[in-house]
């Protein structure tokens, strides 16, 4: 009887299409003592700036990150940036233009010849939360077209050439944008140990709550071990909970190939569009099984990853 050895099945909390380049998966993104280990995903894209509406031409990046802690953790994976190894700038960019209110830069190095840029974890410590005053995004909505955001409220973040940016002013000083990979969506995260020389008191009035879609997931990943043909594998739990404060449903979507044939969730196979869990109220949790059984055909070491995306329930 032939046998197969399935290590992984990574099991990325991404709200994001399936993309062609690697993402790097972070089993803690928290800083310190002060960190978090929640985990949020945002992708980088070239934009037409006359309509805003983002270029499918192959380039694009992923760039992942906590959500709080004592220094902002990350990872950043880009692709399709041309031949030629350029300096690119991380940064983020607080309206209005040219982007330094204050602004910030998280990163700077060269692409390779490759056209690409891997960043497997990294940390900088800001001393700002992401947004700060006085970004014009704190306060202006980005729930309409042409955005249409997750997050309403928020910070931008943008890969720009080095020579199309001042860090010593945290400024945009040269408009190319066909050169840029922008936001598509916006970030919050919270410097729990914020530094500077001066204090700021500040006064806040609520007038509406801000919904907050947001879950964690346990563990990052599966290895099913060694697994005969017309078998299934031992059942991994997988424990998702909803760490928002609106209801959500969560879409499981297996990567192309061969876990969207043998995967199977709370024991069946993961249908056309995804698995979904429950409605999960905020605090609660929805622990399921995952299981694998190869059909006759196939061979070798197959590696795969789950998709998931949440929003709203009413």
């Amino acid at each position: 009887m032939k046998t197969f050895w399935f290590p992984k099945l990574l099991v990325l909390a991404l709200l994001i299409l399936s993309m062609a380049i690697p993402v790097s998966v972070m089993a803690d993104m928290g800083g310190g003592d002060g960190g978090q280990s929640v985990v949020g995903t945002l992708i980088l894209d070239n934009k037409n700036p006359d309509t805003w509406q983002r270029i499918a031409d192959g380039k694009y990046g992923v760039f992942t990150y906590n959500s709080s802690g004592d220094t902002l953790n990350w990872s950043l994976a880009v692709a399709g940036l041309g031949e030629t190894p350029t300096q690119y700038s991380l940064i983020y960019y607080a309206n209005p233009y040219p982007g330094n209110f204050p602004g910030a830069l998280i990163w700077s190095g060269e692409s390779t010849a490759e056209g690409r840029i891997d960043v497997a974890l990294n940390s900088v410590d800001l001393g700002i939360d992401l947004p700060t005053p006085p970004d014009s995004n704190m306060v202006t909505s980005h729930a309409a077209p042409p955005d249409s955001y997750t997050h309403h409220y928020g910070a931008k973040i943008w890969l720009v050439p080095s020579s199309c940016y001042d860090s010593n002013t945290k400024s945009i000083t040269s408009w190319q944008p066909d050169k840029f990979l922008f936001e598509t969506d916006l970030i919050n995260y919270v410097d729990t140990d914020k530094t500077g020389g001066s204090e700021t008191s500040l006064t806040t009035t609520v007038t509406e709550a801000q919904a907050t879609i947001a879950f964690s997931r346990d563990p990052s990943d599966l290895v099913f071990g060694s697994v005969a043909i017309g078998s299934c594998s031992s059942v991994h739990t997988i424990t998702i909970t909803n760490i928002g404060n609106v209801p959500i449903i969560v879409t499981l979507t297996p990567s192309a190939g061969f876990y969207t044939s043998c995967l199977k969730l709370d024991g069946a196979l993961v249908p056309t569009g995804g698995w979904q869990t429950s409605k999960l109220d905020e605090d609660e949790s929805y622990t399921f099984g995952a299981t694998v059984c190869p059909l006759p055909g196939l061979s070798g070491t197959q590696v795969g990853t789950i998709t998931y995306m949440a929003e709203f329930a009413p």
